[in-house]
């Protein structure tokens, strides 16, 4: 799911994760991050046949973040991705080891039973470095791309439809030529 398309609020993903219905651990994760994400965040929230719970949410599209939480109530996978100076910088805490990403000795990466603390610590800090104005900005950012793309739609349909008024006009024409000879010939024997 792309980003844009978030748009649950963290009230409206709480109760999505109520009705997940799932391990009280599972709950307590989806909720410990939820309470931690101020201001105006928006989000998704998916399960899985097996009981995987995954939330994403992003803050004005500049803070991104992905939880899996397994029904047993563990976080599996947190993918965190912060805007930087000319790139985004992002850090993947994982049990697979090839999914691992942006850790180093400087920060070596967590280990898994402070997962939780760190990602709502992360979430808290995110909540306090987004303004207002930036949501706006960002919000007009992606409407001012979508009037784009519907004003290249109506210009393109507008092309379509004289082509089409044009192929119309030429197959009056040839209906007019052909009504025109055969009235010339007289009537059918």
């Amino acid at each position: 799911m792309h980003w844009d398309q978030m748009t649950a609020t963290p009230d409206e993903l709480r109760k999505r994760a109520t009705r997940l219905r799932r391990g009280v651990g599972q709950i307590g994760i989806l909720e410990s991050i939820l309470s931690a994400a101020e201001g105006p965040w928006l989000g998704a929230m998916d399960a899985d046949g097996r009981g995987t719970a995954e939330l994403r949410m992003h803050l004005a599209g500049r803070y991104r973040v992905t939880a899996v939480v397994t029904s047993a109530g563990k976080l599996s996978m947190v993918a965190l991705s912060t805007p930087a100076p000319g790139r985004d910088h992002e850090r993947v805490l994982s049990l697979k080891p090839a999914l691992r990403k942006g850790w180093d000795d400087g920060e070596p990466m967590p280990k898994q039973p402070r997962w939780l603390d760190y990602l709502v610590d992360w979430v808290r800090a995110a909540s306090t470095d987004v303004d207002p104005r930036a949501v706006l900005a960002w919000h007009l950012d992606g409407a001012d791309r979508r009037l784009a793309a519907m004003n290249e739609t109506i210009e393109s349909l507008r092309l379509s439809l004289s082509e089409r008024e044009q192929l119309r006009d030429e197959v009056a024409a040839e209906v007019t030529r052909l009504r025109t000879e055969l009235d010339a010939l007289g009537p059918a024997n």
